[in-house]
């Protein structure tokens, strides 16, 4: 069976350096609160709202890095999901579907328990994590499984 959605196998590369490229960058961004220097949002973008001659900045100088970081790390993960294996047959299809249920079912249990037990601010930034859970649960245990199988297929030929 074909299946359209999937990128060539070069393309992994690509997604595991642009994943750990823009990771480290995140991490950056949160524990020294880096910013990338020129990268503001100027005032210019959305000029002024004028209400009754009153003027209003609203992204005066906001820095956009945590949102590259972002978007970096979620093409990363995606371009190493969406990518084809090798030799990608019917079985491999069957494991993706699998991981993906996993992955699935993985991440809305972790929702739940977020929704009990985290709140306020603490709620959203755990939500926005949650965003690449459904990802990475899927390159885990994908990965896992494929590792399983050719260990198996070697234990079989001995």
């Amino acid at each position: 069976m074909k299946n359209n959605l999937l990128l060539p196998n070069r393309y992994k590369v690509l997604g595991w350096t642009l994943f750990l490229a823009f990771a480290t960058l995140g991490i950056l961004c949160m524990v020294v609160d880096f910013k990338i220097p020129g990268f503001q949002l100027s005032s210019n973008i959305i000029k002024r709202i004028s209400e009754d001659s009153v003027s209003i900045d609203l992204f005066g100088g906001y820095n956009l890095t945590n949102e590259l970081a972002l978007l970096g790390i979620t093409i990363g993960l995606l371009m190493i999901v969406f990518t084809k294996e090798r030799i990608e047959d019917e079985f491999i299809s069957m494991l993706r579907l699998k991981s993906l249920q996993w992955a699935v079912l993985l991440s809305y249990v972790i929702l739940i328990v977020l929704n009990f037990s985290a709140f306020g601010l603490t709620f959203l930034l755990l939500l926005v994590y949650n965003l690449w859970t459904v990802l990475i649960v899927f390159i885990i245990k994908f990965y896992w499984s494929l590792y399983r199988l050719k260990k198996e297929g070697a234990a079989d030929e001995k």
